[in-house]
């Protein structure tokens, strides 16, 4: 049992370095949308050590309704296409300079393929349907605190990062942001 505890102590400080790094620049660079995407990925990825590294001991075990695990399953096919598709097209398409390809403040032009057709922010989108999926296969109390105040972060980095891409990248951007939705994925589609 020991060595669980071990193993999500590791884990979390694995990614809370990796994530402290970026919100550390964007605190230096005054990038909010960093912060809070950043801060976001470090509470789901430490509610996935904690559900999947504990999710056995009765600590953190509860009886769970089956129908609601199974959806949380069927949501990590959307979450995997929101959140990977976005990496692809912005590594693809982005033109990032010095910066990093998968971070949209290191993009140069306005992405509009892809998963970027249907909705602005698909990576954030994506790790919110992941949060919810999470806290539907878990079905804990942790599970459900960590994974709400995740999907608020990635809804905040969102609004941060539009505000951000109209500012750095302007009128291209702001047509971009009036035809193409934040988050809204049935408007997005119908588009």
């Amino acid at each position: 049992m020991t060595y669980r505890y071990i193993i999500l102590a590791a884990v979390c400080a694995f990614v809370w370095v990796l994530n402290g790094r970026h919100i550390a620049e964007g605190v230096r660079k005054h990038i909010t949308c960093e912060i809070y995407a950043h801060s976001g990925l470090g509470i789901f990825f430490t509610l996935l050590a904690l559900e999947y590294v504990l999710g056995g001991t009765p600590v953190w075990a509860q009886d769970h309704i089956y129908w609601l695990r199974t959806l949380g399953f069927i949501l990590y096919i959307p979450a995997a296409i929101f959140v990977f598709g976005a990496m692809i097209e912005l590594h693809r398409k982005g033109r990032a300079g010095d910066s990093d390809a998968l971070s949209s403040y290191g993009t140069t032009v306005v992405v509009e393929s892809g998963v970027f057709r249907v909705v602005r922010h698909p990576m954030w989108l994506g790790m919110s349907i992941w949060s919810l999926a999470v806290i539907f296969i878990s079905q804990s109390v942790p599970g459900i605190v960590l994974g709400v105040v995740a999907v608020i972060l990635f809804r905040l980095a969102s609004v941060r990062e539009t505000e951000l891409n109209i500012e750095r990248l302007g009128a291209p951007y702001r047509d971009y942001a009036g035809r193409v939705p934040t988050w809204n994925l049935f408007r997005g589609l119908r588009r």
